[in-house]
């Protein structure tokens, strides 16, 4: 019987290195786009049925005209999507709680002002209220019709 030989080990050159390198990338980058471009778009609000409906406890995404702001309770009408950038008047109302230490992406406190388009991330209360958890201002990039 004869013993297996020990097989010899050959560095790999680093042009084949950079290669795998470069073929992984390559492969990955499809996905990584797909992942980054899927949130770059504006979050898709809900209807104002969908909100009417909800429970208290649930998260919200809402899309508001502001109407008024005083103290810590923004006064505003709900908004429905139409595309992106439009958006239409559902005539309904609703009360949310602004607490100062609420986090803003997008504009800060100072751009609620009466015609303010704004984007909510909240979570129900009671029937038309929610309390906010985070606000995106989007005046400069939307439209109401």
């Amino acid at each position: 019987m004869s013993a297996a030989l020990p097989v010899p080990r050959t560095a790999s050159s680093p042009y084949a290195n950079r290669m795998r390198y470069s073929i992984c990338f390559v492969l990955l980058w499809p996905a990584l786009y797909a992942t980054a471009a899927a949130q770059m778009g504006p979050p898709i609000p809900m209807t104002a049925s969908q909100f009417a409906s909800s429970s208290t406890g649930q998260n919200v995404i809402l899309a508001v005209r502001v109407n008024r702001l005083a103290r810590t309770t923004l006064d505003a009408e709900l908004l429905e999507r139409v595309n992106d950038s439009l958006y239409k008047k559902t005539g309904k109302t609703v009360a949310l709680y602004l607490p100062e230490e609420t986090p803003f992406v997008m504009g800060s406190m100072a751009d609620l002002k009466p015609g303010a388009i704004v984007f909510v991330y909240g979570v129900a209360t009671t029937s038309g209220r929610a309390d906010v958890k985070k606000v995106v201002v989007v005046t400069a990039y939307a439209r109401v019709e």
